[in-house]
């Protein structure tokens, strides 16, 4: 009992977090993971048979939560998408456990479970680190179509030429690109 207080007190702490301090990724992630946290809740096997065998509800919301991360990794200018797109993966292949006969429900559960806490984390720290990087650059391109084109395509920029002002930087990058 004491375990589910201390994981919804971190969950609820985490999302108002992000959801007051993190940008238009972080607070995607947020609600991936809500939508994830909550159907699985809802479409788990009744208690007598839970986790004796693949929670396919729970496998199918999990590989869903997946994608999504996967998906936003491809479009995000973060790097942490991508750490939690591989933590939901190892979520999802906590799932083949129940394939075996002689599973253990209680080992089962966990390794599914567990996960959660590292997901929470990672938030914690990418939305953190948007709140350092809007402190120090006044500005935090969320998504790679908001980046110039210059910036996109690779170019390499010398540290001597990058103002304080994330903003004069960009507007500096694009004023290569034309």
């Amino acid at each position: 009992m004491i375990r589910i207080i201390v994981f919804n007190l971190f969950y609820v702490g985490t999302c108002a977090f992000s959801w007051a301090r993190g940008g238009r990724p972080e607070r995607l992630a947020m609600v991936i993971l809500i939508a994830d946290f909550q159907l699985s809740h809802w479409v788990i096997n009744p208690l007598v048979s839970r986790y004796s065998g693949v929670e396919h509800a729970m496998l199918l919301v999990d590989l869903t939560a997946f994608l999504a991360f996967y998906a936003m990794s491809l479009v995000s200018t973060r790097y942490w998408p991508i750490w939690m797109a591989a933590l939901q993966g190892c979520v999802v292949a906590g799932h083949v456990n129940g394939l075996r006969p002689d599973v253990v429900p209680f080992a089962y559960g966990n390794i599914v479970a567990l996960w959660s806490y590292l997901l929470l984390g990672t938030l914690i720290v990418a939305t953190a680190r948007h709140r350092r990087r809007v402190e120090r650059y006044g500005d935090d391109p969320s998504w790679r179509w908001e980046l110039c084109q210059h910036y996109r395509e690779g170019a390499l920029v010398d540290a001597d030429d990058l103002p304080a002002n994330f903003a004069l930087r960009k507007k500096r990058l694009c004023a290569q690109c034309e």
